[in-house]
This record gives C-alpha cells, sequence and structure tokens, in this order.
C-alpha cells in the first residue's frame, strides 16, 4: 500500500482513484497547481452522477455542480488540480477528535449509492464514485511523509 503526504490534501477533496490495487498517483505542486497522474479505471468518471450528484460529469469552470457539489477539476482554496477526472462531489470536515471521518463526522449514507465515502486523515470525508475505486479502495495519505 503506497502512502501520501499531506500536501496533497485538496487532491484527495478531487481523487477520483485508489493507489491500492493497481492505481497509481504521481504528483508535484508549484504555485497552487497539484499536477497529478492517475491510472483511472474503465468507466471513471461515471456517465452521470447519484441521486446525490456525486459522479456527475463536469468541465473546469462550467457550473454543472449544484446543491452543495463541487467540480473536481475547479479552484478550491487556492488549489487547482491537473490530471484528475472531472466529476461533482462533496466533502465534510471531521468532528473535533475524530479518528476516522466517515465512520463519527458523517451519516452512513452520506456519499449515495454508487459512491464510496473516504478518509483524509483525521481531517475531512470526502466522496468518490465507487466505479474510480480499483478494489474500493481511498487513497492512504501519510502525516509523517511531510512535504
Amino acid at each position: 500500500m503506497r502512502r501520501f503526504p499531506p500536501a496533497f490534501a485538496l487532491f484527495v477533496l478531487a481523487s477520483a482513484c485508489s493507489a491500492g490495487g493497481g492505481g497509481s498517483v504521481d504528483g508535484g505542486s508549484r504555485d497552487g497547481i497539484v499536477e497529478v497522474s492517475l491510472d483511472v479505471p474503465p468507466g471513471c468518471p461515471p456517465d452521470a452522477g447519484n441521486a446525490k450528484g456525486i459522479g456527475a460529469p463536469c468541465t473546469p469552470g462550467g457550473g454543472q455542480c449544484k446543491g452543495g457539489t463541487y467540480c473536481s477539476c475547479d479552484p478550491a482554496l487556492g488549489t487547482l488540480l491537473v490530471g484528475v477526472p472531472c466529476f461533482c462531489s462533496i466533502f465534510q470536515l471531521a468532528q473535533n477528535g475524530s479518528k476516522a471521518p466517515c465512520m463519527d463526522s458523517v451519516s452512513a449514507d452520506y456519499c449515495g449509492a454508487g459512491a464510496t465515502c473516504c478518509n483524509y486523515l483525521t481531517t475531512l470525508a470526502y466522496c468518490v464514485p465507487s466505479i474510480c475505486l480499483p478494489d474500493n479502495q481511498c487513497l492512504v495519505f501519510d502525516a509523517d511523509a511531510g512535504m
């Protein structure tokens, strides 16, 4: 299992694929741009989103994501991701003291059908279309890796 430094935090918000089970992630950051190289599984992103809009296709700056979802290809918190599939997603900051945000900070149906809740360390929960996760595994980030 490959671990990633926290500098990829915004990548997590928009990531579509796991590094476990055959997926890979390579990337770098400069001037608020995070360049990412992903092995995207066939069918990722899906043709349509679920009832909550997770997985709906979007384009940078296109405004297609509604109801509190955001496009993985739009700038977020001063960072722009390059090289990720463009789909609508949601995220939720974890409660204080959270150990696993998907378990203790959001409801069991947070992401809806056909989507998986993934943790970013103990900081937040985010949703990824399940078809985009090889072997149904989320990325694992390593707080000790630094960057």
